[in-house]
């Protein structure tokens, strides 16, 4: 399933992470990461703090999703 898919799921039908990753399992690594999108960014900052390469992805990803 596309982040697409996944995004209109969690956040504009407003299905629970846990709901998402019962329903599909093989893709429970993208719905972790859409999951660390409701976080505000100081929160992500701190907790991607000595993975900048993560954060980037993660960012590059929000973008692409909201925009």
């Amino acid at each position: 399933m596309t982040y697409r898919a996944l995004y209109d799921l969690k956040f504009n039908q407003r299905i629970p992470t846990i709901e998402l990753e019962r329903k599909f399992p093989k893709d429970k690594h993208k719905i972790s990461r859409l999951a660390l999108l409701e976080l505000p960014m100081n929160v992500l900052r701190s907790v991607f703090k000595d993975r900048k390469e993560q954060f980037g992805s993660l960012l590059a990803l929000k973008r692409s999703l909201f925009s």
